[in-house]
């Protein structure tokens, strides 16, 4: 009850600018100072995010912009950033917004996330943390643009956006650490050539114990937690299908290197740590783990098409690229092979028409390399650059009888040309 008293206060006295009126209107991002409680790349999110503000009586708007494409949900606005500045804290503590932070925005310039709040206390981190305070300040009362490249598209003119770094000494894990003691980290994975968003998963790895912690999607907030490990670090490694693996090792008791700038960033409160990825090159294999077929079918689960279309993508972008598609299986025992129709495009589903015929272990990989071929013919790519092999249970990754035997089930791509 004290706490909701609290809350009611800080509304009614101490936040006492514009009050929004309810409304599912999106607005276009003018140039302001905005006390924001969350962004939002999809609409429907924001939408549903401001109803559910509503339903607990809470006033909000939700504005666009077109350069960072994210929809900001904030619930007052300000004329300066001193005046914005104060209110963070205040916020944090006394309502459920826990996260959140200040946006300054000028048209003609870009935007600024501002969340530190300046400390009196004169230990050494905390002087940190007023730097970095300190320079957010002065950085938005002069309408610089920081702009991290996560929030970066394909849509964003690369020319009416400024970069800038916000230089930190130390990790600050004041900064950073939300009250259950985990980094807020968004994973940026993008083309290295035309900077456009990659999707996908970025393993977390403790390097002590060689054991993969969780997989995390890339462009999302995600919450770490402290490794509790003898180094004190961990490994983050991108490995996205149709792009070379990249990694970062991060040890969070150290100051921030030159190494380390050069792919960590801030944006608010929150860590960025960017994933410029590398189209393969001529050699390279990657294996489509995340395509799937039905048993003693050369037909495909509904869930590949996502890393089906990874591959798709690649051949498009790379026009040059000639490729090799393999076909492997767990052992060589012959069986019953179920096959598309060859006059139904239909490439992800048991119930269209179909037929059965017994035949090798090495046939039934060749007809779901085939059938992957089949595919991107279908989607506009010339036949005479795709080779296709079956090997059945010739290649095996694991033992037989191994508990990951399941994975020699595969299909393998080489990049020829």
């Amino acid at each position: 009850m004290k706490k909701w008293i609290l809350l009611v206060t800080l509304v009614s006295t101490v936040l006492t600018n514009t009050t929004y009126a309810q409304s599912n209107e999106i607005l276009t991002l003018e140039k302001g100072i905005y006390l924001v409680v969350g962004s939002f790349q999809n609409k429907t999110n924001a939408l549903n995010f401001k109803n559910k503000l509503k339903e607990q009586d809470r006033d909000a708007k939700i504005s666009f912009s077109d350069k960072t494409r994210f929809y900001y949900v904030h619930i007052k606005s300000f004329k300066s950033v001193d005046e914005a500045i104060p209110m963070v804290k205040p916020t944090r503590e006394n309502t459920p917004f826990a996260d959140a932070w200040v946006l300054a925005y000028s048209p003609n310039s870009g935007m600024t996330a501002i969340s530190s709040i300046p400390t009196n206390e004169n230990t050494e981190e905390e002087d940190g943390q007023e730097e970095f305070a300190s320079h957010n300040q002065k950085v938005a009362s002069t309408d610089l643009a920081i702009v991290s490249p996560a929030i970066l598209s394909s849509d964003t003119p690369k020319t009416k956006v400024e970069l800038q770094e916000v230089e930190l000494k130390k990790y600050a894990p004041e900064l950073f650490i939300t009250n259950k003691n985990q980094y807020k980290i968004i994973f940026n994975t993008f083309n290295f050539v035309t900077l456009s968003k990659v999707t996908g998963k970025v393993n977390i790895i403790d390097p002590d114990r060689l054991k993969i912690i969780r997989l995390a999607r890339a462009h999302e907030v995600t919450y770490v937690n402290e490794p509790h490990n003898q180094s004190n670090s961990l490994e983050f490694i991108a490995d996205i299908f149709g792009y070379k693996k990249a990694q970062h090792d991060l040890k969070l008791s150290e100051e921030m290197s030159d190494d380390t700038k050069a792919f960590l960033h801030v944006k608010g409160d929150t860590l960025v740590m960017d994933f410029p990825l590398k189209r393969y090159e001529k050699g390279d294999v990657a294996i489509m783990y995340n395509v799937f077929f039905y048993k003693d079918a050369a037909i495909m689960k509904p869930e590949s098409q996502f890393e089906l279309n990874s591959l798709l993508e690649l051949l498009q972008e790379k026009s040059s690229y000639n490729i090799r598609i393999s076909g492997h299986t767990n052992g060589n025992a012959s069986g019953k092979i179920i096959e598309i129709d060859s006059e139904v495009p239909e490439y992800f589903s048991l119930s269209q028409a179909t037929k059965e015929k017994n035949g090798s272990a090495k046939k039934l990989s060749l007809k779901r390399a085939e059938i992957i071929q089949k595919y991107l013919i279908n989607n506009g790519i010339a036949a005479a650059r795709m080779e296709v092999k079956g090997f059945g249970g010739k290649m095996p990754i694991y033992d037989k009888f191994d508990r990951l035997a399941a994975r020699n089930v595969r299909v393998e791509i080489e990049i020829l040309q």
